[in-house]
């Protein structure tokens, strides 16, 4: 599933993160890459946007620098992993690669309005088509900037549904740098809105999305940005997500000082919010940490404490390759010690 790197560097199995290791991704709240799939009413699809892990079934926390394609979209509803490794994931990666429609077909869609596209991009974006859906919204998107000046109201709001679409569908098809700057439009719309969710939402896509055009600086001002919004507006769930993230950030430029305080901002919120698969991605984290620092038996305390919380009912298929990988880690410990008990004998 995902590239071996040396131990030395990084957590076992989990690749140079430049933020995108396995283990580290709390997401609570995607949005639906999906106009509502109503002929009539094209409206924002109403789904929760704000995800809960504990029943999405799929995996978060993966390897973003070997998947070919990104993740900024809402999996509340659409039922499989954007975040993953392509060698295993069974899904038709050509989904994630632009369609190249032929001339006819292009003059065909330029030909429907603006209604008959949102029905048809709505087919394929249940189907998890993103390569044929990005064409069709830079059409919906090129019709309705023509006519900005005069649009409707219904017609304003499928421009900013657009734009916001086209965003995720960019960053999941792996066009990070046209994801971007579509981001950027798209947190200048919300800054003057009340929905602070939508906002702190957006600023974690941009993150990914940068973090994927290698923009380091740019995505840690996306994370630190949304964390100083996320302490202002009191919501937590996303102060421990940004936390978290930049504690990644810091664990892999060896700024295990930063990183050690940030997760443990992190952790104390998850466990007061009882979030637990973010949970495990943290202690996991905190435990690799201890080990850099040679406290091996606070990490084995920890990896334990981790383990154990991977095994509930709940979250025990979420967190499947977590487990793994703290199973290994305290393998490895564990001989060890094993070790050094046969050399003091």
């Amino acid at each position: 599933m995902n590239s071996q790197k040396n131990d030395s560097n990084h957590p076992e199995d989990s690749s140079q993160h430049s933020h995108e290791d396995q283990s580290c991704k709390h997401n609570p709240s995607k949005k639906c890459c999906k106009y509502e799939n109503d002929h009539n009413n094209h409206s924002i699809c109403g789904h929760d946007h704000h995800h809960d892990h504990a029943n999405c079934g799929h995996d978060h926390h993966h390897d973003h620098a070997n998947c070919e394609h990104d993740h900024h979209h809402d999996h509340a509803n659409c039922g499989h992993d954007h975040h993953h490794g392509h060698a295993n994931c069974g899904h038709d990666h050509a989904n994630y690669k632009r369609h190249q429609f032929t001339t006819t077909e292009m003059d065909n869609f330029l030909s429907k309005n603006v209604e008959e596209l949102i029905y048809f991009v709505n087919q394929q974006l249940e189907n998890e088509n993103f390569g044929k859906a990005v064409p069709i919204l830079e059409i919906i998107s090129n019709k309705l900037h023509a006519d900005k000046n005069n649009l409707n109201a219904e017609n304003k709001k499928h421009l900013v549904e657009t734009q916001h679409h086209l965003a995720l569908t960019y960053g999941i098809i792996g066009e990070h740098k046209n994801s971007i700057q579509l981001w950027k439009q798209v947190i200048a719309n919300l800054e003057n809105e009340t929905d602070t969710n939508e906002l702190l939402e957006a600023y974690y896509n941009a993150a990914l999305s940068s973090e994927q055009a290698h923009l380091e600086n740019d995505f840690v001002s996306y994370l630190n940005t949304g964390l100083s919004k996320a302490v202002q507006h009191n919501l937590n769930e996303w102060e421990a997500t940004f936390e978290h993230e930049l504690a990644v950030y810091y664990f892999e430029k060896q700024d295990l000082k930063t990183s050690e305080q940030k997760l443990m901002r992190s952790i104390n919120i998850f466990e007061q919010t009882s979030n637990q698969e973010s949970l495990v991605a943290s202690y996991y984290y905190l435990a690799y940490l201890k080990e850099k620092l040679e406290q091996i038996e606070d990490a084995k305390k920890i990896y334990e404490k981790a383990l154990n919380l991977s095994k509930k009912e709940e979250i025990r298929e979420i967190v499947e390759h977590e487990r793994s990988l703290i199973e290994e880690r305290l393998a490895n410990i564990n001989n060890k010690l094993l070790k050094a008990k046969l050399t003091n004998f």
